[in-house]
């Protein structure tokens, strides 16, 4: 009965490890796909296609320097945030709400119209992020099974 148990055990933590490894590839790619479709539509200006009343209600666009320096703090807090994760032991965790941070930048340069010209900083931003996140997995699994290797070592 006790094998039974460890068994079990052993495919839940195995089951729960490739959720999270699935769910940030496929973020990954979710995040790929907005990227080409912002790419398809760099020369789109997302302000002037608007009526003018809805223009008037928006007000201007924020300058394209306001925006690169939002990227940037998102940037280091994001990375910062997996960090120390990653030196805490922290368990990695699926998490939706980084693909919308992450391709928002692509309509806040829309909306300012120069999309084409931060295309390239928004997706490198963006890749080198979710290989961090990926990093964090395999270190945190990696430590994980040397553990149980060592226990298992003992016995």
């Amino acid at each position: 009965m006790g094998y039974y148990k460890a068994e079990m055990a052993q495919n839940t933590k195995t089951n729960n490890e490739s959720n999270v490894k699935n769910h940030s590839l496929i973020n990954m790619v979710s995040f790929l796909l907005i990227s080409i479709g912002a790419f398809t539509f760099k020369d789109f200006n997302l302000f002037e296609s608007a009526s003018e009343p809805m223009r008037q209600l928006l007000g201007c666009p924020p300058p394209a320097y306001l925006i690169s320096i939002a990227l940037a703090v998102y940037c280091f807090s994001s990375a910062i945030l997996t960090l120390t994760a990653m030196a805490n032991d922290t368990q990695p965790t699926k998490k939706w709400n980084h693909l919308g941070y992450r391709s928002a930048f692509f309509v806040f340069y829309c909306f300012s119209g120069v999309i084409a010209v931060n295309f390239l900083p928004v997706l490198l931003v963006g890749l080198s992020l979710y290989g961090l996140d990926q990093c964090h997995i395999w270190v945190y699994n990696a430590k994980i099974d040397h553990e149980e290797k060592g226990l298992l070592g003992k016995s």
